[in-house]
């Protein structure tokens, strides 16, 4: 079996449960990776622009006798071809080759943040209130009709780009001459930030537990924060939360793996922030907290093989490291996890911090809290205070059993 990986994210997790299920693997990244996975892995370049018709050429020059083509998103200038792989889907389908991609449907919510909340609207889901805006001149409006903060999001941006908090009406005036239009200006949603990935495909979703980002913020940066899962959502808000995934799932039909971005108001409401139809940067937690990497289910997935439901048996917390410090030793009987990212994705490691997660189960949290109370001053970006509020509610939500979110059996 030859299978073709479009894309570098995580793939010191996809290739290996790849070989040792026999494939021959192909690896088309936008950096070379050839040290990185070793011998028996050939690699390839991956373009920055990619139509239907290159991503078939590529296929043919790189896989001509694949049995399947893997997209795997998330490095910048990857979030838009998810409309193009699922174009390709049914061509490639034809010429006997598999491609499990996102529907056309879901790929539009997943790259198009106008089209999420315009489709959201028209279905229910809960969304912050919002003005699509196609001329600049309309951005300045749209702030003002909202008040003060909103955020401006370019339609087609990629991750980490294209989004503006803006507090301010002149620099409301600013970004409205710097965003290229459409755009949708958003209210600012005022609470705690989670995150929740979800694993589909034509008969079931399986979920991994909703992990909390941290209080919202106007950087905009939840990998700045402690971030820990599982834990317990409000029962208004998860009752909204497990309505529009099945609601999701039932009309837009995701394949593959994706994940949602919501925020939780002081006054319990669910707020959809955004969809990513790959896995994001809460894929550690997800592994650290069930034993299940998301990245290797999502093979067993391709490759037609079932694996186990995601359960949560450990608090997964993760702690933003500065660059060039060390972590003590784990307390006995838990698992500290560094992350440092990959040649292609290096991630937070560029702006000044690394993540490392550490996996705790249960009997273990009293030696936990004296570990943080213990760390020395400076290491992490975040308050003593934050991490052990963090750290509770893990505990809590581990002892209450996770409540991941309720998804389609």
């Amino acid at each position: 079996m030859r299978v073709v990986v479009l894309g570098e994210f995580r793939v010191d997790r996809l290739v290996p449960p790849l070989v040792r299920g026999g494939a021959d693997v192909v690896v088309l990244a936008f950096a070379g990776l050839e040290a990185f996975l070793g011998p028996g892995v050939e690699c390839g370049t991956l373009p920055t622009a990619l139509s239907e018709e290159a991503l078939l050429r590529l296929l043919g020059d790189h896989g001509a006798d694949a049995d399947i083509a893997l997209p795997n998103l998330g490095c910048p200038g990857q979030e838009q071809f998810l409309p193009v792989y699922a174009r390709a889907a049914a061509r490639t389908q034809a010429a006997g080759r598999r491609m499990p991609v996102h529907s056309a449907d879901f790929a539009a919510l997943a790259s198009d943040k106008v089209v999420l909340h315009r489709v959201a609207q028209a279905r229910g889901w809960p969304v912050p209130r919002g003005v699509v805006c196609t001329e600049a001149g309309e951005v300045r409006e749209a702030g003002r009709e909202l008040g003060l903060p909103v955020l401006v999001k370019e339609a087609r941006s990629e991750f980490h780009a294209g989004r503006h908090y803006v507090d301010d009406a002149g620099d409301l005036d600013r970004v409205s001459g710097e965003v290229t239009c459409p755009v949708l200006v958003q209210q600012a949603v005022e609470g705690e930030e989670y995150a929740v990935e979800f694993l589909s495909d034509v008969s079931r979703t399986v979920t991994w537990p909703v992990a909390s980002l941290g209080r919202l913020d106007s950087g905009c940066a939840p990998g700045r924060r402690v971030r820990v899962a599982p834990v317990v959502l409000p029962a208004r808000a998860r009752a909204e939360l497990a309505a529009t995934v099945a609601d999701m799932v039932e009309t837009c039909r995701p394949w593959g793996p994706w994940q949602m971005d919501f925020a939780v108001t002081d006054d319990g409401r669910l707020q959809v922030i955004e969809l990513n139809g790959r896995l994001g940067g809460v894929s550690n937690m997800s592994w650290v907290s069930t034993g299940l990497d998301p990245h290797a289910a999502y093979v067993d997935a391709v490759l037609s093989r079932s694996a186990r439901p995601p359960v949560a048996g450990r608090v997964a917390l993760e702690l933003p490291v500065r660059n060039g410090l060390v972590l003590p030793s784990a307390p006995p009987g838990t698992e500290l996890m560094p992350f440092p990212g990959n040649p292609a994705n290096r991630g937070p490691h560029i702006g000044g911090y690394y993540r490392a997660v550490l996996g705790v189960p249960e009997g273990r949290a009293a030696s936990v809290h004296e570990w943080l109370q213990a760390l020395p001053p400076g290491v992490l970006l975040n308050s003593p205070a934050e991490m052990a509020a963090q750290f509770a509610r893990g505990v809590h939500a581990l002892r209450h059993g996770g409540t991941p979110c309720p998804a389609r059996a």
